[in-house]
């Protein structure tokens, strides 16, 4: 058979079409296995790295929260003293009192269970983030009760 013959044949033709197609086909999947790969090592290293990304060095989050290194304009930390609603006072470990407004938006959380602003009680220690205003109070937009860091029984 001559090769010119060959090269002009309609199934040699169809056979490189078909070949062809396969070979885009699969490199298809190739980058969609190597892009799926890349996520799941990604979600892996965020899971295995989470505590050291967000709760600071391997003393944990004590250090970061009861610490020097707790910014302190959009938040607080420390054992509230008084509530008087909207209003609570908390003092935290630098002995400074800060006023913190409570508003219906609030979102106050124990661990994972959503909390109202009627159980919040003097002596319960909490992580407090929000924004400050022009009175120098906290507009708490988050409340989360934390165990007591003082108590060594944690």
């Amino acid at each position: 058979m001559d090769l010119k013959k060959i090269h002009e044949s309609k199934t040699i033709r169809d056979i490189i079409i078909i070949i062809g197609i396969i070979i885009i086909v699969l490199s298809i999947l190739s980058i969609g296995m190597n892009i799926g790969e890349r996520r799941a090592r990604f979600a892996n290293q965020f899971g295995s790295s989470f505590e050291r990304n967000f709760m600071g060095p391997e003393d944990g989050m004590r250090e970061i929260v009861f610490g020097e290194k707790m910014p302190g304009g959009h938040g607080a930390i420390g054992e509230i003293i008084s509530i008087s609603l909207p209003q609570i006072i908390i003092t935290g470990p630098d002995n400074l009192e800060k006023t913190v407004l409570v508003s219906t938006s609030t979102l106050i959380r124990q661990f994972r269970e959503n909390m109202q602003s009627s159980q919040l009680k003097a002596g319960d220690f909490v992580v407090i983030i929000g924004n400050p205003n022009e009175s120098g109070q906290i507009e708490a937009k988050l409340i989360r009760i934390i165990p007591n860091p003082y108590d060594t029984k944690n």
